[in-house]
């Protein structure tokens, strides 16, 4: 009986040391180290701790793993303890997402492209035209100009002619208006009309020893209209602008008190001053004279929808181009204010 006794108490002994020494090796690992298998921490927790003497059973029991056989224990970068770890040795079973180290940072030219336009910050429309996003602007379709004009008026009137039969410069001012719509994307097309007044002073000649009254003093009034198109060249802010078109040129001078002025009889041979015809009852009345223009325009765009500019325009009738007479008969300088909608 006692050596049966004795036996127990040894075998008691041997596993408290055996399970002293898997303590102590345990406490060299990390205490965050997780169990291997889920099977064996199950297992472990429902065995619970090894109480001193007592005996675990005979076919439960597992040799110790000698120092030689124990495999090398795995190395893992140390972190922070996670919350609610306790520092006695003892971890919570957690998901390993939780300690994992952080994912290093990035390039931030890795970053996902920005939203159009062009990759860059979404802002205000474009304030030039046209729309960078498109291929023609949708809101600036049509245009409304008001031009304070100079003009010069350079026709052969009767009774007004220089010395070398030339005609004279009469310098004139006025004011006029145009308006646009885009019909393609540089191309628009535009109606304008010109007013301008000439003022003219009496003119004396001297025929047969007498001075008599060549034309009449008062105002020259000229009116132009006409239609063409617009080509648009985009330059960002400045707008160089070129047009051609034909127009009309109503030229109504003083009435005239010698033969073939308005509202006096027709010559000899049925001509008139210029701008006027004979009409039935061989009288001087106003007419149109057919013309083509060119002219050349620069605009500021200031605002999304406003615009100042300076405009050039040549006039010339169409008798003159018969004869290759390109001098204009009707010259136009204008300071432009451009509303676009």
């Amino acid at each position: 009986m006692r050596t049966q006794g004795s036996g127990r108490h040894s075998l008691a002994a041997l596993v408290f040391v055996l399970g002293m020494s898997a303590a102590a090796e345990a406490a060299e690992l990390p205490p965050w180290e997780p169990p291997t298998t889920e099977a064996e921490g199950q297992a472990d927790a429902d065995a619970g701790p090894v109480e001193s003497g007592a005996t675990a059973p005979q076919g439960e029991a597992k040799p110790a793993a000698s120092q030689g056989e124990a495999k090398p224990v795995e190395t893992r970068p140390r972190v922070a303890p996670a919350a609610g770890r306790a520092n006695d040795g003892t971890a919570n079973v957690q998901s390993l997402a939780a300690d994992e180290v952080p994912p290093p940072p990035i390039d931030p030219n890795d970053a996902p492209f920005m939203r159009p336009p062009n990759n860059q910050i979404g802002t205000a429309p474009p304030r030039t035209r046209p729309d960078i996003r498109q291929g023609w602007s949708a809101r600036r379709r049509f245009a409304l100009t008001v031009a304070p004009t100079y003009a010069m008026l350079r026709l052969p009137f009767q009774g007004r002619t220089t010395g070398n039969n030339q005609a004279p410069r009469l310098h004139g001012a006025g004011v006029g208006a145009e308006f646009d719509v885009q019909a393609w994307r540089w191309i628009w097309v535009r109606a304008m009309g010109v007013y301008s007044g000439h003022p003219v002073g009496e003119e004396r000649a001297q025929m047969d020893m007498e001075v008599v009254r060549t034309a009449p003093p008062g105002t020259i009034h000229v009116m132009s209209y006409g239609v063409g198109p617009v080509f648009a060249l985009d330059l960002g802010r400045f707008l160089p602008l070129i047009e051609v078109g034909v127009a009309g040129l109503r030229v109504v001078t003083p009435t005239g008190g010698v033969t073939g002025q308005r509202g006096e009889a027709c010559m000899a041979n049925g001509a008139c001053d210029v701008g006027l015809k004979c009409n039935s009852a061989r009288i001087c009345e106003v007419t149109t004279i057919g013309e083509m223009y060119l002219g050349l325009a620069v605009d500021l765009l200031v605002r999304r929808h406003l615009s100042f500019g300076a405009q050039f325009r040549y006039n010339v009738r169409f008798a003159e181009l018969k004869s290759l007479n390109l001098t204009p008969g009707y010259l136009l300088g204008t300071l432009r204010l451009t509303v676009r909608f």
